[in-house]
């Protein structure tokens, strides 16, 4: 797309606007350069693969560490939900994490209402 461009040992510093974004600052990680780019929107985007090796052996996962869950977000044990990045391998994003998350939270009250 000739629209983005890839910008290599470089991290975001600072996201530059009064109320809107229009620009980033950037710093160079091997030059220690920073300089400021001009822009209107900011995605962050922190990697392909879910943070879940500390659930390994616990919950069912897939074979790119996505846990699995049904349309309640419930996973195989049984309280234990997921949402969001860990088990959403389409979206990936923070709206759809907690839009998830909510959903997660009203099964997981309905859940525990019924232990009692």
């Amino acid at each position: 797309n000739e629209k983005m461009s890839f910008v290599w040992n470089t991290v975001i510093e600072e996201v530059v606007g009064n109320g809107v974004v229009t620009g980033i600052k950037v710093r160079n990680v091997k030059t220690d350069e920073t300089k400021i780019m001009e822009t209107d929107g900011v995605f962050i985007f922190i990697g392909h693969y879910p943070n879940s090796m500390f659930l390994e052996g616990q919950l069912i996962m897939d074979e790119h560490g996505y846990v699995i869950t049904d349309e309640l977000m419930r996973t195989n044990v049984p309280g234990v939900f997921a949402a969001g990045e860990i088990q959403d391998p389409i979206y990936r994003q923070v709206a759809t994490s907690v839009g998830q998350g909510a959903a997660a939270a009203i099964q997981l009250e309905r859940w525990l209402s019924e232990q009692e």
